[in-house]
């Protein structure tokens, strides 16, 4: 690291343009150190514990992208205080909300934010819980960001687990459950969808997401018709291109091409990250990045459709979702639920009166983590869904 580089970048951290990180060694992994077992621990540098913790960890790892081919992902872990447990100690593999899609835009890189972001962390530490979090694929260390691709979501967040359990003093035992929001909580429910397949040896007790899109169809139909809804859509189309090969003229109007590319060099990190991106999809507030009838196109529509409503495969849910968010409608939410419901998953759904998108995760935090600590501690599984009339 230039440590003369980065100093100046730390000064200038009241204008962070979050377009220009610190190149952190850390995060330089060989090709060949790519190829071997998921979920092996590569790398592991201590940090400072947040709040309520033993022992905090900066963790690169092996895991799978979408298409089964090797990657190294980097993330955080939290140990909580000394403790041997009987059967070791459980863990929760948490998924952070929307960062960007560029390499520098990976929470580890500033690990006390990044704490400070996960739902109910200090509750999960006074339970005696292992929380790892994963950065997902292409945050961080270099590569592919696998945005809203639940397969790659799901393999980065299952391997953090698998690496966690590597760490010195871990104790860590084979229950875990998995809690994110927004493109967490994506990643949350496709985790459910693939755990069994991908991670036999070890037991998912349940998934938790909050403000979770699950329909992706709307982000490719009408930029879901706000500037933050705008800079999803952009994300997505600008990923998806790269991961699966797809021009993206086919979906994005040609003038806006060069402002996509923009915003995917972009983060989503702090509030002068939003206000940038915000700026930079202003021009297209009225017209949109896309083409009409996007989610149509060839190659598209399948990507939509692989990516969407989840199938938990009997996994317990809890759910919520507040009624005033502009990302995820309400009403898609409750859809996807009483799908799920007839299905015979058993749901906790909670919608939260006058939350918005970015609100959901305080309000419901600590239901969210009572509801993983019984998870974890094998207490039978409550069925909102009968409550509910589904």
């Amino acid at each position: 690291m230039r440590t003369g580089r980065c100093f100046a970048l730390l000064l200038a951290v009241a204008l962070w343009s979050s377009r220009a990180l610190c190149a952190d060694s850390f995060y330089a992994i060989p090709d060949g150190a790519r190829q071997g077992p998921p979920g092996t621990l590569l790398k592991a540098e201590p940090v400072s514990p947040p709040p309520g913790a033993g022992a905090a960890y900066r963790i690169i790892y092996r895991s799978r992208n979408h298409a089964g081919r090797p990657v190294a992902i980097s993330g955080l872990v939290a140990l909580p205080p000394a403790g041997r447990t009987a059967g070791g100690r459980p863990l929760v593999a948490w998924g952070h909300g929307t960062s960007g899609v560029a390499t520098g835009c990976a929470p580890s890189r500033n690990p006390p934010q990044a704490f400070a972001r996960i739902g109910g962390l200090a509750d999960l530490l006074a339970g005696g819980v292992i929380v790892a979090a994963t950065d997902y694929g292409g945050l961080g260390e270099a590569g592919q960001h696998s945005y809203l691709l639940g397969t790659s979501e799901a393999h980065a967040m299952i391997d953090a687990v698998r690496a966690a359990r590597r760490l010195p003093g871990a104790d860590a035992g084979e229950r875990y459950a998995a809690w994110g929001f927004s493109q967490g909580g994506h990643a949350a429910l496709f985790t459910a969808a693939t755990a069994r397949a991908y991670a036999p040896e070890l037991h998912l007790a349940g998934v938790a997401a909050a403000a979770a899109p699950t329909e992706l169809r709307r982000l490719l139909r009408d930029d879901i018709g706000t500037l933050p809804g705008q800079v999803v859509a952009s994300f997505a189309a600008w990923s998806w291109g790269q991961a699966y090969g797809l021009p993206l003229d086919g979906i994005v109007r040609p003038q806006a091409i060069g402002t996509v590319d923009g915003i995917a060099a972009d983060c989503s990190l702090d509030p002068a990250g939003d206000v940038a991106l915000g700026l930079s999809a202003l021009g297209y507030a009225q017209t949109g990045f896309l083409r009409s009838a996007a989610d149509r196109r060839p190659g598209w529509d399948q990507l939509i459709a692989r990516n969407s409503n989840p199938d938990p495969r009997g996994v317990p849910v809890f759910f919520a979702q507040g009624s005033l968010d502009a990302l995820v409608e309400p009403a898609t939410t409750r859809d996807y639920v009483g799908r799920l419901c007839r299905a015979g998953t058993s749901v906790t759904y909670v919608e939260v009166p006058w939350a918005s998108h970015g609100g959901v995760v305080k309000a419901v935090a600590p239901m969210a983590v009572s509801w993983l600590l019984a998870r974890l501690s094998g207490a039978p599984v409550p069925n909102g869904c009968l409550r509910a009339g589904r």
